[in-house]
């Protein structure tokens, strides 16, 4: 798996893990362009769209997991190799991700035009959206942060989450679980202070902050216990523990979701979150028969390509909406909403594993090569 670290084997459950996570998001932004139709169970569920979260969760176990299964490589941890590492991984993708849905719009309106139906040009994004996406700090502009793919906001959020790792494995390394505890105290605080004190409305102002690396620390730091627990204690797990973790799945989701705890300062979706997914990490790696569900082949064989599914996942389904709607002549609708689960999931996978076979996969093999980073100026 990718850690940022040196090679680890991969743990295919938890390529499954991700797969479930991308799929959520999927499920989400498909259900919105299908104009949210009122499904019972689907809606409610589809709804919540706790991608985000998931995957905040998991990148954090991801990248605590080689220090969990061996607490003396935090001693030889490098910070600049460990960004370097990171940055191999994830910026050529991502950047490709930008200029796809950038240029996808204008190469559809050349087609329709050559096809001879009338299609008009879409605007380009301007001088501070290319500056704010190129430099990952779009998430912190109310005018950017959604201006070229409405669902990588999220690549900001990562970033940040990136450049505070170093600083929690440092802590972790000298004061244990407690500077965890501390972390997600602090985010916890942060939050409310966002709620108390940040004018304007909910959405986007107090939303952009709350989604900043400070307000979601609170998932990213709780997912390292997880770590602790699957790999250094699971032997001591007992028939007690796992009813318990089970029973925490379904009460964290109610206290995440439930209506009734919406309108208070408290951070009640992202801590509920937060143990749903911990808890779910562990059980998937603690329990046999939970790792050979998620790792199922062909769920962990999507899990390794999530990124690239998630990077173009968006601009891709909404342009087959759009085909279904004009052309098909497909209402919007639960028909609308099938359609795109699978003969739009199908154009999804086979443009993400292009991207993948031809942007992600090389940048796999630059990350894992052995080199320094590269020099600070002075």
């Amino acid at each position: 798996m990718d850690n940022g670290g040196a090679a680890t084997q991969r743990i295919h459950s938890v390529d499954g893990l991700r797969a479930i996570a991308f799929l959520a998001v999927f499920a989400f932004h498909t259900w919105e362009f299908a104009g949210r139709p009122e499904i019972p169970v689907v809606a409610s569920v589809v709804g919540q769209n706790i991608r985000p979260d998931f995957f905040v969760v998991l990148t954090g176990f991801v990248l605590f997991l080689p220090f969990a299964r061996r607490p003396e490589r935090m001693d030889e941890f490098q910070t600049r190799a460990y960004v370097w590492r990171r940055l191999r991984r994830i910026v050529v993708p991502y950047y490709v991700a930008l200029a796809y849905a950038v240029l996808l719009p204008q190469a559809l309106v050349v087609m329709m035009r050559l096809l001879g139906r009338d299609a008009s040009w879409q605007p380009m994004p301007s001088p501070g959206d290319w500056l704010s996406h190129l430099t990952f700090s779009h998430l912190f502009f109310a005018e950017h942060w959604s201006s070229m793919n409405g669902s990588l906001w999220t690549m900001s959020l990562e970033m940040q989450l990136y450049l505070l790792f170093p600083f929690l494995l440092v802590a972790a390394n000298r004061w244990g679980v407690r500077a965890l505890l501390v972390a997600i105290v602090v985010s916890v605080v942060f939050r409310i202070l966002v709620a108390l004190f940040v004018p304007g409305p909910a959405f986007p102002d107090q939303f952009l902050w709350g989604a900043s690396g400070l307000g979601r620390l609170m998932e990213f730091a709780a997912s390292m216990p997880a770590a602790i627990v699957a790999f250094r204690i699971a032997e001591r797990l007992r028939a007690l523990h796992v009813v318990v973790l089970l029973v925490l799945l379904p009460v964290s989701y109610l206290v995440a979701t439930t209506p009734l705890l919406k309108g208070t300062i408290l951070p009640v979706r992202e801590l509920g979150l937060s143990a749903l997914f911990g808890a779910l990490i562990v059980l998937v790696l603690c329990i046999p028969a939970a790792g050979r569900v998620f790792g199922w082949k062909p769920l962990s064989y999507l899990g390794y390509r999530s990124y690239s599914m998630f990077l173009i996942h968006q601009p891709t389904a909404w342009y087959v909406s759009e085909f279904l709607q004009k052309f098909a002549n497909v209402p919007e609708g639960p028909l609308l909403l099938l359609l795109l689960w699978t003969v739009g999931f199908g154009v999804v996978f086979a443009v993400g594993q292009l991207m993948f076979v031809l942007v992600e996969r090389p940048c796999i093999d630059w990350a894992k090569r052995p080199g320094r980073a590269p020099a600070l100026a002075t």
